[in-house]
């Protein structure tokens, strides 16, 4: 049964998966990984179908973000905190296979912003 192009959008989380997640900032709304079926049931749709995935923000509207292993590993060592930005500068898969991880960079443009007013202070 279609929907009224108005509901499609009111309300709607946005999945954001590896294809579509380079080059766009992200506001971590907490930090937790939830997995696939839990998102399932967050969003009452039936996708994602597995992965995990982080609670985001993009530009105040709530996402959720594909976090493969690397992502999660990236945040992890920059000990990211709840509501701080991340920017996903690449998510690529390291090749062919199905099984073959992704590889991701990331940075955080508000700490990049302090350290640089720190350093025209000095």
């Amino acid at each position: 049964m279609p929907e009224d192009l108005s509901d499609s959008v009111s309300g709607s989380t946005e999945l954001v998966f590896p294809d579509d997640a380079d080059g766009q900032t992200y506001s971590l709304r907490e930090r937790s990984v939830y997995d696939a079926g839990e998102v399932r049931d967050e969003i009452d749709a039936d996708i994602p179908e597995y992965g995990s995935w982080l609670p985001v923000e993009i530009d105040g509207d709530q996402a959720w973000l594909v976090a493969p292993s690397d992502l999660r590993s990236e945040l992890v060592d920059q000990e990211i905190r709840a509501g701080e930005r991340f920017l996903v500068e690449r998510m690529v898969k390291s090749g062919r296979e199905e099984s073959d991880p992704y590889e991701v960079t990331v940075t955080l443009p508000d700490r990049e912003a302090v350290d640089e007013d720190q350093a025209s202070l000095a």
